[in-house]
């Protein structure tokens, strides 16, 4: 404890001093502010490729029962904020105004038919609210919308490179207006957010979601290939991580678990958005590193618990509940918690996910197996206690009703039916 205190404070006299050497050199009107400041972060964003050791201790999490204590809850996270979110699709709309009518039809399609829960946008207003006493100022507003601008782009682009016919119980916008279209179309709101992300003139705020659609695209990228550590022990060879890397990945990949690959895979497809997005609006409210904290750990755990839901969802849902084709995920060559947790008791599976599910009869064969294992429960109790760590740091704030609606939001998110 004494070396990382004394780690800490060295950390913070160099950060110190750069700032004052900085300052110094504003003062002289001189090139080597420049020079001090270029590519210096405004913010230490979180990752879990530094931070590995956090999603280890997340997959030994067991569940505690603290989940069933919050089921006596009765603030309604949706009900606090739903007129924030009712002017929420017609302000996003008017964002995407555009010269060019079939791009700006195309930008606004899931927004005019005003589906899906707006679980992100609602995430951040009651963050602003618990933090501030249930005030929410216009920054935090605009906020929310550009968290589900940039939600929604990343949906345009995975439905084009899923193959995508449905989404929200809808024609997917690609089976609309075309691939191009729809990937130009992700493009221009990912454009209009950064816009939007620009004007509310906070560099923090800036890093910490322009990193978030970094993690987007390196979280789809890790979702297209399998666990490169399953195709190591495919051949007979232990992952280690000294491992040489595969062609089509990182090192790091090598040296974690399968179940390891994927949590991380999740956090940067999910819950760095919603950890990320928290964590600015707290920044936006002039709250203090505690209060960040609190809010980005709720975001998170919420994120990787809402993920392990879909996941499971996708074994126990229909395709009236989800708004899409049951067992998709497999359909498209993807293994997720319950398939890996269900490997772990037959290992055939493995061979199934590393040709991921394109030989005749692969996908009935993984269900059967799946459903004849202890894959989907133990994936339910991971999403459990991924809602706990949730509920046990927004607790840290004040007690009010908008804290314990977001408690009740991460109940909500764990036994959910769509």
């Amino acid at each position: 404890r004494l070396a990382s205190f004394g780690a800490d404070y060295v950390a913070k006299a160099v950060a110190s001093r750069s700032l004052d050497k900085a300052v110094e050199a504003l003062e002289r009107g001189s090139d080597a502010f420049e020079h001090v400041l270029v590519d210096r972060p405004t913010v230490d964003v979180a990752d879990p490729a530094t931070a590995p050791v956090e999603l280890r201790d997340a997959l030994r999490r067991q569940p505690t029962g603290l989940l069933d204590q919050m089921m006596q809850l009765t603030a309604d996270p949706f009900g606090l904020v739903e007129g924030h979110i009712v002017s929420l699709g017609e302000s996003i709309k008017h964002l995407l105004g555009s010269d060019h009518p079939v791009l700006q039809a195309c930008a606004q399609y899931f927004f005019a038919l005003d589906g899906g829960k707006k679980i992100r946008p609602t995430m951040v207003l009651l963050v602003a609210s618990a933090c501030s006493g249930g005030q929410i100022s216009d920054r935090q507003r605009r906020l929310a919308e550009i968290t589900e601008m940039i939600h929604t782009a990343s949906l345009f682009h995975d439905d084009v490179i899923d193959k995508a016919d449905t989404r929200r119980g809808a024609p997917s916008v690609n089976r609309v207006f075309g691939n191009k279209m729809a990937i130009l179309a992700g493009d221009f709101l990912l454009a209009r957010a950064s816009i939007s992300l620009a004007r509310l003139r906070n560099l923090e705020a800036v890093e910490l979601l322009s990193t978030v659609i970094e993690h987007l695209v390196k979280g789809e990228v890790m979702q297209m290939r399998p666990p490169p550590s399953l195709r190591e022990r495919s051949i007979g060879e232990e992952p280690s991580p000294e491992a040489a890397p595969a062609q089509d990945g990182p090192e790091w990949s090598m040296s974690l678990s399968p179940l390891e690959f994927y949590m991380r895979k999740n956090y940067y497809k999910t819950a760095s958005l919603m950890a990320n997005s928290c964590r600015a609006c707290a920044l936006l409210g002039g709250h203090d590193e505690a209060f960040q904290r609190a809010a980005y750990d709720y975001g998170k755990h919420v994120g990787l618990a809402f993920q392990l839901v879909d996941d499971i969802l996708d074994f126990e849902g229909t395709a009236e509940s989800l708004g899409k084709p049951a067992l998709a995920d497999m359909t498209q060559g993807h293994a997720t918690a319950p398939v890996l947790l269900a490997a772990e008791e037959h290992p055939e599976l493995e061979t199934l996910i590393l040709r991921k599910f394109e030989g005749p009869g692969d996908v009935e064969r993984a269900e059967a197996l799946v459903r004849n294992s202890s894959g989907l429960l133990r994936a339910k109790q991971l999403a459990t206690a991924q809602a706990e760590v949730a509920i046990e740091a927004i607790q840290q704030l004040e007690p009010s009703e908008h804290r314990e609606a977001l408690m009740r939001l991460a109940v909500m998110v764990v036994e959910r039916t769509r």
